[in-house]
Order: structure tokens, then C-alpha cells, then sequence
């Protein structure tokens, strides 16, 4: 091994020791070729060279100076070669540097050549040669107010051809999912918590879904979805219907009712007020499947029972799990409701699941179903634009269907913002046929996702039948007929179990809980004075002083130990504080000096989590209280 191919191993190995020993045990099948080009060094790989011919240095600073470097930054190097971008990035970027490589031949040759040691060391540069580990790279240092900076040269992307655009709209589905749920967390941990502490008095009622693990063993099941083509299938459903477990999501009820079909479960999991989906239905012989936080409006129906998913990847949950001493780890869920019908199915032993009306695209101009809820959405190419746009055929209607408000113009705001979020996150995926059609970028990811469930529990045979919307690896295609010519008649439907949980036991640990968020308000306490001290401070000397600057590290000093020590402890106490804090430690990454302006700037974002943490804590102490009583 060469002294440079080690060097580079072991600065690698300490951020990616499986890339590191992949590298030492690589023998390359095809050895790129260092050439000297007017004066430069440059490899040619497959014939082709990997920089600019004239002057590679000189490339590689024009495309860094024509990204964005700010602290938050993450630039995304798609290729190494000899390292120009890559190091000009590593010398010079204020935020995080990822390289992606996904030729081990190039990766193995270029370490063999250049020293990239002291880059590799450095704490913002890391090196992946796989899109899994590169987006746990980017998931780690995104934000809701940054985008990774996708950074290559020409030549790089000429080499990779299509597969350069397969990159690029992998990583938007990567970022988007990332970004999804980072502006999830943001926004909604808090409602959400107290939206599931509001309903403990309906949770206690219910059943823990996986109580009735493989109820239905080895029977067939279909999901269906509210997509075009579920108005193809439904003669099918209805001539199989006694062969079936029949799940059914919110946005498709109207349109399974409006033909007299009743489902063994209907499934809805949003926490905003979605009744709308279901009024005026008779749902007493519907089992209802749902998460501890949907919205409690939905409990106005009259169920035949009531059973909770719980997802275990929904951090919000572990609270009801905890304080209900309820096992957890059967329950998985991707913020698709059909992904938590699909998980239900699998839960109680179905060993054929079939998907229909999951197009996860605008199939023929059609969103949804024609009797769903959604029914009034059609998508069409503009030829005046050139562009794919979502309109409503019945505004007023679409509105309503929408939004449950009694104020009109709320109801018309609500649809107008959905109109305008469709139309801004259009998207296209692959067909089943092999073509591109178009989707919302939300639909879009959610393939990746139940592409990853077949492989996680490969035992079970899923089928799609939609065959003209996207294609879903793993999944079969074929249509409703051929999938359920083979099943058989159910004969027992009825569940009979009699589950109730420990009320007193939980009403304790609700009442631990309140009490384990009191000391937290003497720890606020001292932070805001220190606050105080360092505002006045600022005024006096109008300038950044010592004291200013101990000050600062005292406050900084207590915030940490709250955001992580404190919150680690006490899980109430993070969910609690979770926007406060995204918001607090971007402003922290931010800050790359300290002056009057940064540093007031850093002082009232944590005065503002002080007030914000007590008066949440207040707020949700007296929710829990109330609770209680109820209970």
C-alpha cells in the first residue's frame, strides 16, 4: 500500500471506516489515467477526462464562488477526480462539505495520488461513496431554511450521463423528505402533543392494535387508496368483498360508501379536523384504525371499535407509549396513511397485500377518485405555459371538501394555499408503462418507501393494481381480478378481545410528569437573568467586552445543558421546547463573530426559549391536570 493510500485511509477511517476498508480491499477493474494537460494534472477515466482540459483549478474555484457560503451551508461535491473541487470546497466553505463518489476505481486512485489528509480531518468534510450514507450526512446538517448545493464539473456529469439525472432527482426526493420532516418537527411536535394528551380520555378506550396480531393469518387483504383508478376496481372489490380484509384510508371512504361497500377498517391518522371524510356515513360495523394524536373530532362517528397504531418512528408517540407502559415496536408509519393500512394489514398476519387506487400520480388528467373526497382536483397540461397545472372543476365544492371551518372565506383561503402548494411541488416518476408522469412531490416519495417495506418484511406477497400510475419495486403488477381470483370466503369477522389498560397507572405517571417539568422552571428562572444582566451589559458598554463575553458563555453554558442533558432526560421537556430550540441552534450555527448585533441577536433567541419553555410547561401542566380528571 502506498504512504498516501494510507494516509487517507486513516484520516477516512475515522469518519467512515466501512468506506475505509471497502477502498483497502478494492482492486480496480478499470484504472483511471493521470495525465499532464497544459501545465495541469488531469485523470482520464473511460476515455474521458475529469476536469477541465485547460485549467482544472481555475474550474473548480468558478463553480465553489457561484454557490452559496454561509455557516449553514452544505455543499454537495459529486465527484473527486484529483480533488480540485474538492478541496477548494474543504479550504473554503463556512459550512459542510460532502462528497459523494460513487466509483471506487476513481476514489482508490485519486488517494493513491493526492494527499487529502488534512481535508478528510477536517470536522466539516465527509466522504461517502453510497446515497444512503450521503443523505444521513445531509439529514444531519439540514434545516428548513438550508438546501445542500449540488457542486460538480462538466465533465463529471458527462461521464455519468443519465445517471447524473437519476442523482440529482434522488437527492431532491432526499432533501424534500428531510426537509418534510424536519418542517414537521418544527411545526408540529407541540400541537401534536397536546393534541394526544387532549385524547388519553379516548386512548384509554381503545386497543393497542397489535393485540390482535395475526387475526386474519394467511388471509388477503386490500388497501385501498383514494387514486384514479380505484373507480376501475370497484365492481371487483364488491364481487370479492366476502373474500377480503377490506382497509380503506379517509380521502376513499365516500367512494367505497357510495356504492354500498362497507370496510372491515378505515384508516385516518391526521391530526387536523378530517371528519369531513366521513360524514354522514354509517360506520357501526367499521373498525376504526388511528394514531394516538388524530384529530378527536373524528370520535363523533359511531366505530364498531377503536384501535391505535401507535408508530414507533414518530417520536411524539413514545409519550403515549411510555405513560401507558404500551409496547411500541410493531407500529411503523412514513406520514402516508395508506403506509399505515399497508403496516395494520401486515399486522394481523395477512399474507397477500394488495394495493388499490395507490397511483401516487395524476393518472389522465384525474387526482383522485371521482366520489372522493378530493374528487373535484384535475390535472392538465397547459399549453400556453408548458407546464402540468392542478385546478379545481368545482372551486366552491373542492373548498368545502377540504376544510371543515363554518367561516367561507377560510374555507376558500385553505383551498387556494393547496391549489398553489400542489401546483408548486409538481413532480414526475416512472410509470409502471416506463414513461414519466406527473405527481406531487409528496406522492413521490412516498415510493421510496413502500419499495423499502417489501424488502423489510419480504414474507408477505404484495401486489399493485393500479397499472397505469407509478411503479413501486417489490410490488407485483397485475390487475384486482387476476390478484383475488384465488382467495377465499372469510367466514368469522367478529373480534372479540377484552383489552383494558392499567387507568390508574397511567393517571400516576401523567402526574410524574407534570411534576418532573417543575424543577425545569427554576433552571429558566436563572437563564433570564443572566439575559438581563448581559441586555443591560450591552447597553452600557455598547460594545463586546469581557464580561459581555463571559456572560454569553454562562448563558450558552445553561441553554446546552437544557436543550441536551435536560431534554434527553425528560422527553415531555424536549417535545415541549422542539421549536424553540431548531430555530436557537440554527441561529447559534449561524453566528461565525460575535458583535452587538449577533450577540443581542443569540441572547433574545434564548430568552425567547426560556418564556416559550414556561409558559408551554405551564400550559401543558394544567392540560395534564385536566386530563387526569377525566380519565
Amino acid at each position: 500500500m502506498s504512504n498516501l493510500l494510507e494516509k487517507n485511509l486513516n484520516a477516512l477511517r475515522e469518519k467512515n471506516s466501512e468506506l475505509a476498508n471497502r477502498l483497502l480491499a478494492h482492486i480496480p477493474m478499470e484504472i483511471p489515467q493521470l495525465v499532464q494537460q497544459n501545465g495541469s494534472y488531469n485523470l482520464i477515466y473511460k476515455g474521458k477526462p475529469l476536469h477541465n482540459v485547460q485549467s482544472p483549478l481555475g474550474e473548480a474555484k468558478e463553480i465553489f464562488s457561484m454557490a452559496e457560503n454561509r455557516p449553514d451551508a452544505i455543499h454537495l461535491v459529486y465527484g473527486l477526480g484529483l480533488g480540485y473541487l474538492f478541496q477548494v470546497a474543504s479550504v473554503n466553505s463556512k459550512g459542510t462539505v460532502i462528497l459523494y463518489e460513487p466509483d471506487l476505481n476513481i476514489l482508490k486512485t485519486a488517494f493513491m495520488l493526492v494527499d487529502f489528509s488534512n481535508d478528510i480531518s477536517k470536522k466539516n468534510v465527509f466522504i461517502s461513496d453510497n446515497l444512503e450514507t450521503t443523505s444521513e450526512y445531509i439529514h444531519r446538517f439540514s434545516n428548513t431554511k438550508n438546501t445542500p448545493l449540488l457542486l460538480s464539473t462538466l465533465e463529471n456529469r458527462e461521464l455519468a450521463g443519465a445517471k447524473f439525472d437519476e442523482l440529482v432527482s434522488e437527492l431532491q426526493r432526499i432533501v424534500g423528505m428531510f426537509s418534510l420532516d424536519l418542517k414537521y418537527t418544527q411545526e408540529k411536535f407541540y400541537p401534536l402533543l397536546k393534541m394526544t394528551i387532549k385524547n388519553i380520555p379516548y386512548l384509554v378506550k381503545q386497543t393497542p392494535l397489535a393485540e390482535i396480531k395475526n387475526y386474519y393469518q394467511g388471509k388477503t387483504a386490500v388497501v385501498v387508496s383514494a387514486g384514479p383508478t380505484l373507480d376501475r376496481n370497484i365492481e371487483t372489490i364488491k364481487k370479492y368483498r366476502d373474500n377480503i380484509v377490506l382497509f380503506v384510508v379517509g380521502t376513499a371512504m365516500k367512494a367505497i360508501d357510495a356504492h354500498g361497500i362497507k370496510p372491515d377498517f378505515l384508516c385516518i391518522i391526521e391530526s387536523y379536523d378530517s371528519y369531513k371524510q366521513i360524514e354522514g356515513i354509517d360506520l357501526s360495523e367499521t373498525n376504526f384504525i388511528t394514531e394516538p394524536f388524530s384529530n378527536p373530532n373524528l370520535y363523533k362517528a359511531n366505530f364498531k371499535k377503536v384501535f391505535t397504531h401507535i408508530s414507533n418512528n414518530l417520536p411524539i408517540n413514545d409519550f403515549w407509549s411510555e405513560i401507558s407502559n404500551t409496547d411500541n415496536s410493531e407500529y411503523l408509519s412514513k406520514g402516508t396513511v395508506s403506509y399505515t393500512a399497508l403496516n395494520s394489514a401486515r399486522i394481523l398476519g395477512c399474507s397477500k397485500i394488495i394495493l388499490v387506487g395507490q397511483d401516487l400520480a395524476y393518472i389522465e388528467g384525474q387526482c383522485y377518485s371521482k366520489d372522493s373526497a378530493y374528487k373535484d382536483l384535475e390535472c392538465k397540461y397547459n399549453k400556453e405555459t408548458n407546464k402540468w397545472e392542478i385546478t379545481a372543476k368545482d372551486f366552491e365544492a373542492f373548498a368545502n371538501a377540504l376544510s371543515n371551518h363554518p367561516d367561507a372565506e377560510v374555507r376558500k383561503n385553505t383551498a387556494l394555499d393547496r391549489l398553489k402548494n400542489l401546483n408548486g411541488a409538481l413532480y414526475y416518476v416512472k410509470g409502471i408503462n416506463g414513461d414519466m408522469i406527473p405527481t406531487e412531490s409528496v406522492y413521490a416519495a412516498f415510493i421510496k418507501p413502500l419499495e423499502e417495506y417489501t424488502r423489510l418484511y419480504p414474507d408477505a406477497e404484495y401486489i399493485n393494481t393500479s397499472l397505469v400510475g407509478a411503479q413501486i419495486n417489490g410490488f407485483k403488477n397485475m390487475s384486482l381480478e387476476e390478484a383475488l381470483v384465488d382467495c377465499h370466503e372469510i367466514i368469522n369477522r367478529d373480534i372479540n378481545i377484552e383489552f383494558e389498560y392499567n387507568k390508574e397507572q397511567i393517571k400516576d405517571n401523567l402526574f410524574k410528569s407534570k411534576e418532573n417539568l417543575q424543577p425545569i422552571l427554576m433552571f429558566t428562572e436563572g437563564l433570564k437573568s443572566t439575559v438581563k444582566t448581559i441586555n443591560n451589559d450591552l447597553k452600557r458598554y455598547k460594545t463586546i467586552n469581557t464580561d459581555i463575553l463571559k456572560g454569553l458563555k454562562k448563558l450558552t453554558t445553561g441553554y446546552l445543558a437544557m436543550s441536551g442533558d435536560l431534554s434527553k432526560k425528560n422527553k415531555l421537556f424536549d417535545f415541549i421546547t422542539t421549536t424553540e430550540r431548531i430555530d436557537l441552534d440554527y441561529e447559534m450555527k449561524m453566528t461565525d463573530s460575535f458583535t452587538v448585533d449577533s450577540v443581542s441577536k443569540i441572547v433574545e433567541k434564548i430568552n425567547i426559549y426560556c418564556m416559550g419553555a414556561e409558559q408551554k410547561i405551564n400550559e401543558i401542566s394544567e392540560l395534564i391536570s385536566k386530563v387526569i380528571g377525566e380519565i
